[in-house]
């Protein structure tokens, strides 16, 4: 049987550094336009503003992710640390039957 080996606190810091990058794109919503005069050509200005409305709808899906995938790996931090507390108390009642 093959041993399992994992980091708890890695595993709850990649959680929440995941939860802080989704929080970091929610709050950078502002719509950006571009007009010809800063650009100096109408359809570079298009163009750019093409590209932002496109971000803004791949921002929302990549949030949606990170927050996911973060919850999951602060869902299993938590999870991990809980049955190794109860293993470590089951073999403690174990040990203390056998004394």
């Amino acid at each position: 049987m093959a041993d399992l080996q994992y980091s708890l606190e890695l595993l709850g810091g990649l959680g929440r550094q995941l939860s802080g990058l989704a929080d970091g794109l929610e709050g950078d919503t502002a719509g950006t336009r571009w007009d010809d005069e800063e650009i100096g050509h109408r359809r570079v200005a298009d163009a750019l503003d093409d590209f932002a409305g496109s971000w803004d709808d791949k921002r929302g899906k990549l949030t949606t992710s990170l927050r996911e995938v973060g919850d999951m790996a602060t869902s299993s931090a938590s999870t991990f640390q809980e049955v190794d507390d109860q293993l470590a108390a089951d073999i403690e009642a174990i040990l203390e039957e056998d004394a």
